[in-house]
């Protein structure tokens, strides 16, 4: 597919596609995890890839970001599992809210362990439930 015909969102520098975080994550053990960050529904999609971009910003050098519908951003932590996880969204969230962006996302963390696919969608289910501006945690 040419470039012209992809989402603004989707044509970010240095966020990875989504074949390449599924294979990177694939390549994870258990000790993994995925965030996930949704931004408010109030946020027009204009704005969304400035969020997507921030996300990546904020995110380490190891920790490959995708972006997903909606402007959701999943970022793979490598080793830690949920507790490196939910370390990441807290740091990524402390910097939104220096911005005064913080009340405008959430956050899902959920553990690799239950493959990539299911991790990327309890972690979107999560932070769809979590009150803004908070990581919600898998159990």
């Amino acid at each position: 597919m040419p470039d012209l015909d992809l989402p603004a969102i989707s044509q970010l520098p240095w966020a990875v596609g989504h074949d390449r975080f599924l294979a990177a994550a694939a390549a994870v053990t258990a000790e993994g995890a995925c965030c996930l960050f949704v931004i408010d529904e109030a946020i027009p999609a204009s704005a969304r890839s400035g969020y997507a971009a921030l996300v990546i910003a904020y995110a380490r050098a190891n920790e490959p970001v995708t972006i997903l519908e909606g402007g959701a951003a999943a970022l793979l932590i490598r080793t830690g599992g949920v507790a490196s996880g939910e370390t990441a969204a807290r740091r990524l969230l402390k910097q939104m809210n220096k911005l005064g962006l913080q009340q405008t996302l959430r956050a899902g963390v959920s553990s690799l362990a239950e493959g990539v696919d299911g991790a990327i969608a309890r972690a979107r289910d999560l932070a769809t439930e979590a009150t803004a501006g908070e990581v919600a945690v898998a159990s």
